[in-house]
């Protein structure tokens, strides 16, 4: 499908063109997490994918504004509507490259809600429409900031526990993996999401989410998985064949991680009887770690006998902490319809039975990148200051619903004493946490991956 900047919108913007006050030369919005979001702080990621796949460079020509002149057409059954005029002015005055700056926080930032993370005002008085008219797709920044938000706070949680139970912190990068590739609304989806969650964790089996970071930030394969079994596998020989498989697996990966769904048929019997009784001495050879993954069941009942199994099998040593670590050689993953509040029920649970947290892993795929939305974090989009004639003025909502008013004026992301505030855009920008990232067609800041991470480490 070929993208079209000007029909990258919600309809009712192509005739905004017409509705401003004559005089108005810039148009000048902001974009935030409103109060009343799901988590206190938003990581913010994914404005140099967009920057770069929708808006960088030239992206009007002419057969763009013919395409979108005869749908808008179509659309509203009139030829009225479509800004013509104001299209071919960025294509003949610009070369096709948008009149636009836009400023934003470092991508890794995490900024607590109430705050500015970014704005954007035209640069050319003949565009001031141009603004509000890329809100449709700068609001989609939504998506990767809040899979990041929510697996950074995932990670929190894991951290917590593990410092609690566990001697270090090693097991943490790789105690989130995204499973979510199938069951995101859209590959592009699962690419940008994907990022977002990798911005915490090094696990994945969202392969696209590798390519977006690699070809958006220039980074090398930020991402690791794993061989690992599915139930096609697993039920290929039948219920009498299950040992066979799993014999078959332990000759073709040696050595390493490997992955294996246990609950084809009987988990428990599968646990305590094929990977710890028959193939018990065989594993214990190996030079790796073998991973059981239960796929279904209540986690409340099957996460503390698995444990117990591996445990009484393998051998479990007591930390200087207190708590049970069992033979690395062998390690639960759970993976199963997991929520963040799950994940934080199963840590605590298992923490409270005497386990170490560095003994399971997690999975998660619905949970991470589709059971969520824009209201997730509130996220706005609001014109805040207009310059007509030459003098600004400030624009603002004031309704009914308090959680809705929005900033006057231009806008300053300030810090002080390791605080953000918003305050009026100051007199020396230099103090501004907002940067230049993307002025006249052309990205002014990028970022590689490696230092997104850096700046969201915990």
């Amino acid at each position: 499908m070929q993208k079209n900047i000007i029909t990258c919108t919600d309809s009712y913007k192509l005739g905004h063109w017409n509705q401003y006050p004559e005089d108005t030369e810039i148009v000048y919005s902001y974009w935030e997490a409103r109060k009343g979001a799901q988590y206190p702080a938003t990581t913010f990621v994914g404005l140099q994918y967009l920057l770069k796949e929708y808006l960088e460079g030239v992206v009007v020509t002419e057969e763009k504004i013919q395409k979108a002149k005869a749908l808008s057409a179509a659309h509203f059954g009139t030829d009225a509507i479509f800004n013509e005029e104001g299209w071919r002015h960025i294509l003949n005055c610009w070369g096709g490259l948008l009149p636009i700056e836009i400023l934003s926080v470092a991508e890794g930032q995490e900024v607590p809600i109430d705050n500015v993370m970014m704005t954007i005002q035209n640069t050319d008085k003949a565009c001031a429409w141009l603004t509000n008219h890329l809100e449709t797709i700068l609001c989609q920044l939504w998506y990767p900031c809040t899979v990041a938000t929510l697996s950074k706070s995932v990670k929190r949680t894991m951290a917590k526990y593990l410092e609690e139970t566990a001697d270090t912190m090693d097991a943490l990068p790789f105690m989130l993996h995204d499973f979510g590739f199938r069951g995101a609304s859209s590959v592009e989806s699962a690419g940008i999401g994907g990022a977002g969650h990798l911005v915490n964790f090094l696990g994945t089996d969202t392969v696209k989410a590798l390519e977006v970071v690699m070809d958006y930030y220039g980074d090398p394969c930020p991402g690791f998985s794993v061989p690992a079994t599915e139930h096609s596998v697993m039920t290929s020989r039948g219920p009498q064949g299950e040992e066979d498989v799993v014999a078959q697996l332990l000759r073709a990966y040696p050595t390493g991680i490997l992955s294996i769904v246990a609950d084809s048929y009987d988990v428990y019997n599968f646990t305590e009887n094929i990977i710890g009784g028959r193939f018990r001495d065989l594993i214990l050879a190996r030079d790796g770690t073998v991973v059981i993954r239960p796929d279904s069941g209540d986690y409340y009942e099957v996460v503390p006998k698995l444990l117990a199994s591996l445990g009484h099998n393998f051998g479990k040593t007591r930390n200087s902490k207190g708590y049970y670590v069992i033979n690395p050689k062998v390690k639960l993953l759970w993976g199963d319809g997991l929520s963040e509040k799950d994940i934080e029920n199963i840590l605590e649970q298992i923490a409270d039975l005497g386990w170490s947290v560095e003994n399971i892993v997690f999975g998660m795929g619905g949970g991470l990148l589709q059971k969520i939305n824009r209201d997730t974090q509130r996220f706005a989009f609001k014109c805040s200051a207009q310059r007509r004639s030459g003098e600004w003025v400030e624009i603002y909502k004031d309704p009914l619903d308090y959680s809705k008013k929005s900033k006057r004026g231009r806008l300053s992301l300030q810090m002080e004493d390791g605080i953000y505030t918003t305050v009026p855009k100051p007199e020396y920008p230099n103090s501004d946490i907002l940067q230049t990232v993307f002025l006249n067609g052309n990205i002014a800041r990028t970022q590689t991956f490696e230092e997104i991470r850096q700046i969201a480490a915990l």
